[in-house]
């Protein structure tokens, strides 16, 4: 939408597109933290993984 489209809307319109932006947000929001939860287990999970590697086999001291 240009700017002389937006001056020219109806102020119901532009309480519209408001209210459907901030949905869109909100659902962006909860998406985001959601993406990161996932991150953050994958990430702690290749950690545990790299420091499991990473340690010395007890098995194979003599």
């Amino acid at each position: 939408m240009t700017d002389k489209q937006l001056r020219k809307a109806k102020k119901s319109e532009l309480i519209e597109m408001l209210y459907y932006m901030r949905k869109e947000l909100d659902r962006l929001s909860e998406e985001n933290e959601g993406l990161r939860t996932r991150l953050d287990t994958i990430l702690g999970n290749a950690v545990k993984n790299s420091a499991a590697d990473a340690a010395p086999d007890s098995d194979n001291e003599e």
